[in-house]
């Protein structure tokens, strides 16, 4: 089964759904899916932002860092 009939099933299971704390479950799984900044560790989002500071300033090559 391709990914688009898998989906169509699950679209058709979710609509036909009755109990409130099932949809609850998936709103809960949904969220947390999608929040996913607040799993990036302090550390990649560092880099994360630096890489968007050199892109804003026009540095289209990240700056190589040796330790």
């Amino acid at each position: 089964m391709n990914l688009e009939a898998r989906k169509v099933n699950l679209i058709n299971w979710i609509s036909s759904i009755q109990e409130s704390n099932l949809i609850e479950k998936l709103e809960a799984l949904q969220k947390e899916g999608s929040d996913w900044w607040n799993k990036v560790s302090k550390e990649d989002k560092q880099a994360i932002d630096e890489g968007l500071e050199q892109l804003d300033g026009g540095c289209l090559f990240p700056r190589l860092v040796l330790q």
